[in-house]
């Protein structure tokens, strides 16, 4: 079994969005704090509990302005919550690959 920590991590600050259930559907945004193929740091304001299957989206912004953008999506658990004053962090255990990859489209 692959040591988690030992993944490749990119220190990357992008927008995300974020979903689960808890007895009621829940969306969220935040920022991530790290990346992962197996999974994402995310600092927020309000965040699912350890355990909570989580649906995650990372917002791409396309390199060349005014062009549209990629979503990477990843479905997993949360595997730890940390609180610092007003800002929480979450970990989500999950896959990203290419199959992930949704193209936005400018209207």
């Amino acid at each position: 079994m692959l040591d988690r920590r030992s993944a490749v991590r990119y220190k990357l600050q992008l927008p995300v969005i974020f979903r689960w259930h808890d007895g009621e559907s829940r969306m969220e945004g935040g920022f991530t704090d790290d990346v992962a193929l197996d999974g994402v740091l995310i600092r927020c304001k309000a965040c699912p509990g350890v355990g909570s299957d989580v649906r995650v989206e990372v917002l791409l912004p396309s390199p060349i302005g005014g062009g549209p953008g990629l979503r990477i999506q990843c479905v997993g658990k949360v595997t730890r919550v940390v609180t610092e004053g007003d800002i929480k962090s979450f970990g989500v255990q999950g896959d990203f690959d290419d199959a992930h990859l949704i193209r936005e489209v400018h209207k």
